[in-house]
This record gives C-alpha cells, structure tokens and sequence, in this order.
C-alpha cells in the first residue's frame, strides 16, 4: 500500500513538473525584461511571508498577491517562470522542504498562474490596458483569472495532501482551505494583487510599497488564526513552533 502510494506522488510531482515545463516554453514570449526581474524579487518577498497550514505539512504565503498581480501584468510565460523560480527557491532555502515538494509546489504554483493568465486573456483581459478596464468596471477578466488561479492552486495542493494523507481531496480541501477566513483571506490576497498591478501600471514599482502593510496584517491575521485552530496560546513558544 506504501508503495503503490509512492509511486502515486511521484508520478503526481513529475506529471505536474512536465506540465509546468511544457506550458512555460510553449507560452515563452522572449527575452526577458527589467519588469521580470523586478517581479522575481516582490514573488520572492511575498513567498517569504509564509506559514504553515492544518493538514499535511502544506504552507501558504503571501505570494498568490503577487502571483495574480504579474498575471495582470506580464507575459504568460515570463509569469510562470517567476512564479516557478521564486517559489522553489524560497522552499528550499527558507523553509527547507524536500525536494519533491519543492517541486510540486513549484509546477502547480505555475500551472496555476498560467491557467488565471489564459483565462484573462480569453476573457478580454488582454485587448485592453489593465486601468482601462479598471476604469470602465470591466471585471470579469479579473474574476475568472481569480477562479482558475484559485481552483488550480487549492485542487493540486489538496490532491498532494489527500495522497500523502490517505484522505479524499474534497476532506483535504475543506481542512486546509475550505473555511469562511480562509476563503475570504485568499480573496483579499487577490484583490490586494489586482490593486497593486493597477497601480504598478499607473505609477511604476513604487505602488508596490502599497500593499506591504495589508500583506503584514493579513500574515499576523492568518497565523492568529491558525493558532486558534490548533489550540494554542497567541505569543507562545508552542504557537511559534505550530506556524
């Protein structure tokens, strides 16, 4: 049963892995920009603000903010990099995960962005200038973007989680993201991503500098609330250890 198991998660990892690789070259636009590597450094930060979730041993962060904002914002190829990059490098150096899950996390995190940014541009997002739909509350790009990225994310994650576990994905996706906070906590994460794309759009990275106090507040929120969920005292060795 063990083994059958294994082979299941590696064939989920690599499945994911060829997936991202395929859909990243295949959506590559070119040579990079000095939006990229700007962009590589906020997905960092964002992923550095991370803690842990209820079940599995899964993380969440801060970076789906920044991850819908490029988006919005670049070329889908040059996003799913990014993204890729940025996540397996901030797994493996800051929160030293294994191998596997720095890869699985890495693809899926990708996969997701490029479904939201396929989304939006099959929705209109891409024949307009991003404050001009802004402008003229033309929302529906950003909802469906928002969707897919949710969906792809949340479902792989769990699916990860339901085989390591022995769970269904339906339990694994109620325990770790399917609650009121959480499901409001990540659309604000969203929303707090289109804002500051609209504004790096008008007035270039220094709109950035916006977001960074919400995202500090929402980090504080989350890990009070997951110590609640656990049981645990706020300010304690134990709550530390637990997030």
């Amino acid at each position: 049963m063990k083994l059958l198991m294994a082979h299941r998660i590696l064939g989920l990892v690599f499945g994911y892995l060829g997936m991202a690789a395929a859909a990243t070259m295949v959506s590559w636009p070119g040579p990079v920009s000095a939006d990229f590597w700007f962009w590589c450094g906020a997905c960092l930060v964002g992923e550095v603000l991370w803690i842990r979730l209820p079940l599995g041993q899964a993380t969440g962060s801060m970076a789906s903010c920044f991850h819908f904002a490029v988006v919005l914002l670049l070329p889908r190829g040059h996003a799913m990099a990014i993204t890729a990059l940025t996540g397996a490098f901030a797994e493996t150096v800051f929160m030293r995960k294994p191998p596997l899950r720095v890869l699985f996390n890495a693809a899926q995190a990708a996969l997701a962005v490029g479904g939201a940014s396929l989304a939006y541009g099959a929705l209109g997002g891409g024949a307009k200038d991003l404050p001009s739909l802004l402008y003229g509350f033309q929302l529906l790009p950003f909802v469906g973007a928002a969707i897919v990225y949710f969906v792809v994310n949340t479902g792989s994650v769990s699916w990860a989680v339901a085989l390591s576990e022995g769970l269904s994905t339906w339990n694994a996706w109620k325990r770790n993201f399917g609650t009121r906070f959480e499901l409001v906590s990540a659309g604000a994460l969203i929303s707090l991503g289109a804002l500051l794309a609209s504004h790096y759009a008008l007035v270039g990275p220094g709109g950035t500098l916006l977001v960074v106090l919400p995202l500090l507040v929402a980090l504080e929120s989350y890990r009070r609330y997951s110590q609640r969920r656990a049981g645990l005292p706020a300010h304690t060795d134990e709550a530390r250890d637990a997030a």
